[in-house]
């Protein structure tokens, strides 16, 4: 059996320690950085009373008690599920972190639909065609895609888009919602809109999400192509390959069932390693074209010093990161024989 469960209960292990980390480091930078949280939890006061209203605001989010107090109070609160209150939102950090994730996951979810079939295809295009002009050509447009930072690529578009007169800001037009009677039910809008049968707002949100997706593809696009073309390359070598080719096998079959089934556990380890890592790039991007999701969350915490709500995204994106990586593993091992777990 390629997987067990002594791995799955090592990866469990070692990732709540990766999280307590999380949570002690960035709680621990983030309280020592400028600016006073309890400001804002006071509502920015001023005059004669503006001193005891902070001093209770700062009584009210714990921040009175020493340092390392502070730290074992918080981390006992995230290890319950509870992450505390908002300062920006007046609502619990939970709430908010699940309500905009959706809208972040969407965007991610239709960049990765597109860039890693679309790299792929080109990488095993590339690699039927290797030292030649389309080879070279495909590899340089691959490096220059996954080397592109993706906020630059992200204003571009969205320049290129705002000068063209095209609505590419938010995700659906509001008017457009109201008019239809559209209703969030999941948080992924375009599952929303088919489910409640709303063509305009489904086919208005898609519009709206191809730009900042096609930006955020960009990366999975290049890495995908370029990584799929050393691998196709390489099976394309081997002798069971030509050993194919010199019974008589059609040029397809030897491509897609045997050269890129070699290659496949491979791509879907590195494609599942920079699904995770793009999560920072969707919410740059979101933020871009003025999308819900954690890319406004980040910057709503660095403008009201919300301490709760940064830590709690830093825990969050951790998580992720190690969930999606625990899945790309076990999906490599069930995909190739050869791993064992």
């Amino acid at each position: 059996m390629p997987l067990s469960l002594n791995y799955l209960v090592k990866r469990l292990l070692w990732s709540v320690a990766v999280l307590v980390g999380v949570v002690v480091f960035s709680y621990v930078v983030i309280i020592l950085s400028p600016g006073d949280p309890a400001v804002k939890w006071a509502g920015n006061p001023r005059g004669p009373g503006a001193a005891k209203a902070v001093e209770e605001a700062r009584r009210e989010l714990g921040l009175d008690l020493p340092l390392h107090l502070q730290v074992l109070n918080f981390l006992k609160m995230v290890l319950t599920g509870d992450l505390g209150y908002s300062i920006a939102y007046r609502q619990p950090v939970f709430a908010v972190l699940t309500r905009n994730l959706a809208a972040t996951l969407e965007l991610l979810f239709a960049a990765y639909l597109i860039g890693v079939p679309l790299g792929s295809l080109l990488g095993v295009a590339a690699a039927m065609r290797r030292g030649g002009s389309v080879d070279g050509l495909l590899q340089t447009l691959g490096l220059a895609l996954a080397s592109t930072p993706t906020f630059w690529l992200g204003m571009a578009v969205f320049a290129v888009l705002f000068s063209a007169g095209f609505p590419a800001y938010g995700r659906v037009s509001t008017g457009l919602a109201l008019a239809t009677g559209f209703q969030a039910i999941t948080g992924f809008y375009l599952l929303d809109a088919l489910l409640q049968l709303n063509a305009p707002v489904f086919f208005d949100a898609l519009a709206r999400l191809l730009p900042p997706a096609l930006a955020v593809a960009a990366y999975p696009t290049g890495l995908c192509l370029r990584l799929s073309r050393a691998l196709v390359a390489d099976a394309l070598l081997e002798e069971y390959v030509r050993a194919a080719v010199a019974w008589g096998v059609k040029r397809r079959v030897v491509v897609w069932k045997y050269a890129f089934r070699a290659a496949l556990p491979g791509l879907v380890q590195v494609a599942g390693t920079a699904f995770a890592y793009s999560l920072i790039d969707a919410m740059v991007v979101e933020y871009v074209f003025g999308r819900e999701g954690l890319g406004r969350l980040l910057f709503d915490a660095i403008a009201f010093s919300d301490f709760k709500l940064a830590v709690g995204l830093l825990v969050l994106v951790a998580a992720f990161y190690l969930a999606v990586n625990t899945l790309a593993d076990v999906a490599q091992a069930l995909i190739d024989p050869r791993v064992r777990l």
